[in-house]
């Protein structure tokens, strides 16, 4: 029934052409409920930080109480000499332990205010689209319309010279028979033309999908490895008191720096496919300009062969290949975010 709807009569405003097609397809390509949900979860990764990281605190405040204890032990029995250097690390680790919160937001800090102009680009992006989404959604439906109270009027019109011609009835019988046939008429053409809307409907819909999906999974992931660095962290840095594990400090705090990028660069290439996606949009208002003036078709042998060649699924492909363009690129940024790829940039 929802791909019937956009073909039901559409004497309406462009608030409600706006207003049903978010009901359809939702507010934009990147809909603002999944915004505003990853928003929400970092304001609960924050407030739960502290009571979630207190047993890896605990395991790490032990180990740098341990190793002090060590140190102090080899120190006193004259196994090594009396200095100060080396209880300065385990010091520092058990004041990082202690105010574990500020520290990795600390860390976080920066790297949230790097992502935050390409949040802002998007939102403005994201407007622009969507008003351009709008438009192309009206002139869809403007044709559509077009097409079947034509294609009825001429049918009507076709039924009712067979009546005159098969049952001979006179003048004043048959004058109007065409108006009451043409919205038999149009109800069928609807049936009829439906099915080339519903292929275009569901590519769209697909394509959609994939890029929703694309783009929703790598933030999950992101907050996923972010929540568990912050709950496991202290266990990193205690344990990088103990011989072997030396690194365990450095690594984390690379995995943290690496893991909060992924806002950044996920923002960056959504901002570089809304471009495409926008492009696609007017690549496909550009077709329906060529057929329609203010809501009327100038052409009609140029509208005769859009139907015939299938005009609406190839016109709606635009769009469709900047969707999965942008979720596969979307997908590149956790390649991107390797210490691998990292490298060979550095080195290049």
């Amino acid at each position: 029934m929802a791909l019937l709807v956009p073909v039901m009569g559409f004497a309406q405003t462009n608030n409600s052409v706006n207003s049903l097609l978010q009901f359809l397809k939702g507010d934009g390509a990147f809909e603002r409920w999944y915004m505003e949900v990853f928003t929400q979860l970092d304001t609960d990764i924050q407030s739960n930080a502290i009571a979630a990281s207190m047993l890896g605190r605990t395991i790490g405040g032990l180990g740098a109480l341990m190793y002090l204890g060590y140190l102090g032990f080899q120190m006193q029995e004259g196994a090594r000499p009396w200095e100060v250097t080396p209880m300065i690390r385990p010091i520092i680790i058990g004041m990082i332990l202690l105010h574990w919160v500020s520290f990795y937001q600390m860390i976080q800090y920066p790297l949230q205010k790097l992502a935050q102009p390409s949040k802002d680009i998007f939102l403005s992006i994201e407007k622009q689209a969507n008003d351009i989404r709008v438009k192309r959604f009206e002139k869809q439906t403007q044709l559509l319309e077009f097409l079947i109270k034509q294609k009825a009027e001429e049918e009507a019109k076709q039924k009712e010279l067979q009546i005159n011609e098969d049952k001979g009835f006179g003048d004043r019988i048959i004058e109007g028979m065409s108006k009451l046939f043409t919205p038999i008429q149009e109800w069928m053409i609807r049936m009829d033309f439906q099915f080339q809307k519903l292929i275009s409907e569901v590519l769209e819909a697909v394509s959609l999908t994939i890029l929703r999906v694309c783009t929703y999974f790598i933030f999950f992931i992101q907050k996923i490895w972010s929540y568990v660095l912050i709950v496991l962290g202290p266990v990193a840095v205690g344990l990088s008191l103990i011989p072997g594990f030396e690194s365990s400090f450095q690594n984390w705090v690379a995995k943290f720096i690496n893991i909060n990028l992924y806002t950044f660069v996920s923002y960056t290439i959504i901002n570089i496919g809304q471009q495409l996606i926008i492009s696609g949009y007017q690549l496909e208002i550009e077709r329906y300009d060529l057929l329609l003036n203010n809501g009327t078709v100038t052409d009609l042998n140029m509208l005769a062969a859009y139907i015939s060649n299938n005009g609406m699924i190839h016109t709606v492909l635009f769009p469709c290949v900047a969707y999965i363009v942008t979720g596969i690129g979307v997908l590149m940024t956790r390649p991107l975010q390797t210490p691998s790829f990292l490298r060979e940039v550095r080195e290049s």
